[in-house]
């Protein structure tokens, strides 16, 4: 399921309303005479548009952890950064940094970490780690 509220044409038509009041009420107040409006107004559509691109980059987000058997899956893709990590359960480790008001999870096993849980709030991270140390080995920091 995509990381997201609003769809890429939802995204398109909710930026064309945001950028037509935007300048209307711009060209109004340009034809009253403060015409330094315009460049403003202009520079607003643009952070917005460059704001709904980046938050477009993330649809794709998501988080896959398979603990099946003796074997663990992780699989990650953060905007356009994937990655990966199989093995056995008996060798990975579940690690929890949980310090006051921050709570992080990672997946290690071979030498390689693999962060996950980003998607979660805090307090979804916590629950895993509790419900993930049942059958994963886990080391606290």
């Amino acid at each position: 399921m995509p990381n997201r509220s609003l769809g890429p044409p939802g995204r398109k038509a909710c930026l064309a309303a945001i950028a037509a009041i935007t300048l209307a009420a711009a060209a109004g107040a340009a034809a009253l005479g403060a015409w330094l409006v315009l460049p403003f107004a202009g520079l607003e559509v643009a952070l917005v548009a460059a704001a709904f691109r980046r938050f477009a980059r993330h649809d794709g987000d998501y988080e896959r952890l398979e603990i099946e058997g003796g074997r663990v899956r992780l699989r990650t893709r953060r905007a356009q950064s994937a990655q990966a990590l199989d093995g056995n359960v008996a060798w990975a480790r579940l690690v929890v940094r949980d310090w006051p008001g921050e709570c992080g999870l990672e997946l290690r096993y071979a030498g390689r970490a693999v962060p996950f849980g980003l998607l979660l709030t805090e307090g979804g991270r916590r629950e895993w780690a509790a419900e993930l140390g049942r059958r994963l080995p886990v080391t606290r920091t």
